[in-house]
């Protein structure tokens, strides 16, 4: 019987899809990403509008003279005008468009890397749970152990009914506990897939070991390099704006009337006397500044983090390690308890205390462990790891 049961187990291992492949297949068939990343095609048919000319214009008109005196007589007149930019202006354009797209190829960049680390995040939850719905099926197997053992004591009159009813009420309560968990875990696992974007439910591994990045060059921020990106956008934009006039208008028309011809050539020049942009260019000047500031923000902010996160790590470590040694000597004294309670020598109370702590030595060990993971995908997302 045995395995039988064991057998299923392995194979179910052998096809649950990894941590790894299935990062790959979010990454790849997300909705999410892919309409993020229109965002940069989107960027380049913006640059395209900023850049662009203005149409020309014509003007045809039609005219009847009707004299006081004598015949009538037609006329006409035709006029074509063209806004062409000043020498300048299309350079400042042009490096403003450039700039837009290296903005949204940035900000594409950094919700990807966002959602690596939330997708990241939202699986070592799911692996949690799965190990404390395992760890739930320890405490209810350990449970039905006790009553088993309490029932033969009870029936061979070496304690008495009320200790027999004791270890029913514990193993319903691990029953219970157990559905609770998993529950949970399902509720975990309908998250992760709903945020990558996965449609049908796939079999998963809860198994992955997350491994710490080597890089400390915090340029490598990919929210620290799109706030740079929108740094240059914005002085790119407070250089187009400080020209007052972008436009001129070149024209030609030609009219005839009955009794003579016109030719014309102009320029039409608006004049910069109640529209200087200055509001336009305070407004730029703003964003400068604003976005100085959020990278000096950022960069205090990241520099600090990294410090607490690699401080964390190396005292979760020391104490997981303890942690586990703590579980492996309760394990070895709860199997000598069940033993001495099976002649007695050990009383019912003394046996689920030990259990219970066991159980939370457990608990505490997969909590300092989903902390461990979780440090390790933060300090991976802001080092840069996630780039592309």
């Amino acid at each position: 019987m045995k395995k039988i049961l064991v057998v299923p187990f392995i194979i179910w291992n052998l096809h649950a899809q990894n941590f790894d492949k299935f990062m790959q297949n979010a990454l790849q068939n997300s909705p999410y990403l892919k309409a993020n990343a229109l965002n940069i095609e989107r960027a380049n048919e913006e640059s395209k509008i900023i850049q662009r000319y203005k149409n020309p214009s014509l003007s045809l008109e039609a005219s009847k003279f009707n004299p006081d005196v004598g015949n009538s007589a037609s006329g006409y007149r035709g006029a074509f005008s063209q806004p062409v930019r000043l020498w300048g202006i299309g350079d400042a354009r042009e490096q403003l468009g450039i700039v837009m797209k290296e903005e949204a190829n940035s900000l594409t960049k950094l919700k990807r890397t966002e959602f690596i680390r939330d997708l990241s995040l939202l699986y070592i939850n799911y692996s949690k749970q799965s190990e404390i719905v395992i760890l739930a099926k320890e405490e209810l197997k350990i449970a039905q152990k006790i009553s088993n053992i309490t029932k033969e004591r009870y029936r061979a009159g070496t304690i008495a009914k009320s200790r027999y009813l004791l270890s029913k009420v514990d193993t319903l309560s691990a029953e219970n506990i157990l559905n609770e968990k998993e529950a949970e875990k399902f509720s975990s696992y309908s998250r992760l897939l709903a945020f990558a974007g996965i449609a049908d439910e796939i079999e998963l591994d809860y198994h992955h070991e997350f491994i710490l990045s080597h890089k400390i060059n915090l340029q490598n921020s990919a929210k620290l390099h799109y706030l740079k990106n929108s740094q240059i956008k914005a002085e790119k934009e407070t250089e187009l704006n400080s020209n007052k006039i972008e436009w001129i208008d070149i024209y030609a028309e030609y009219e005839k009337k009955p009794n003579q011809k016109i030719a014309r050539l102009g320029v039409d020049i608006p004049l910069a006397i109640f529209n200087t942009k200055t509001e336009e260019k305070r407004i730029a000047s703003l964003k400068v500044k604003q976005s100085k500031y959020l990278i000096k923000n950022q960069q205090i902010r990241l520099s600090h983090k990294l410090m607490r996160i690699n401080s964390e790590l190396k005292i979760l470590q020391k104490v997981l390690i303890s942690t586990k040694k703590l579980y492996a000597s309760q394990k070895e004294l709860l199997k000598m308890y069940e033993d001495g309670y099976k002649i007695a020598n050990i009383n019912l109370i003394e046996l689920q205390n030990i259990k219970n702590k066991m159980i939370k030595t457990r608990e505490t060990e997969i909590s300092l462990k989903t902390k461990i993971d979780i440090n390790i995908v933060l300090y991976n997302y802001e080092t840069g790891e996630y780039n592309e």
